[in-house]
C-alpha cells in the first residue's frame, strides 16, 4: 500500500487532485480537497492509503499540487 498525506487546511481549491485521483479526492463543501477515506491525522496531515495500481496518478496530484501539500510515500 501506499501512503497518501495530505495537509487538507493548506489547499487552494484548485482541484487538480480531484481530477488525475478522484477515486482518493473530492470537493468539500468549503472548496478544499479532501481525502475520500481519512485513516489517520497526524497534524497538519490527513493519512490514507493508496493502491499500488494508482501510484502514477498519485504521483501527479503531489508533483503538480501548485501548494506542494500531498505527499506520496512508500
Amino acid at each position: 500500500m501506499i501512503t497518501i498525506k495530505h495537509k487538507r487546511l493548506e489547499c487552494i481549491g484548485c482541484a487538480l487532485c480531484t481530477e488525475v485521483a478522484p477515486n482518493y479526492w473530492k470537493m468539500d463543501e468549503e472548496g478544499l480537497a479532501q481525502l475520500h477515506q481519512v485513516i489517520a491525522e497526524d497534524d497538519p496531515f490527513q493519512i490514507g492509503q493508496g493502491f499500488e495500481e494508482d501510484r502514477e496518478a498519485l504521483k501527479e496530484a503531489a508533483d503538480h499540487c501548485p501548494v506542494t501539500i500531498i505527499k506520496i510515500e512508500g
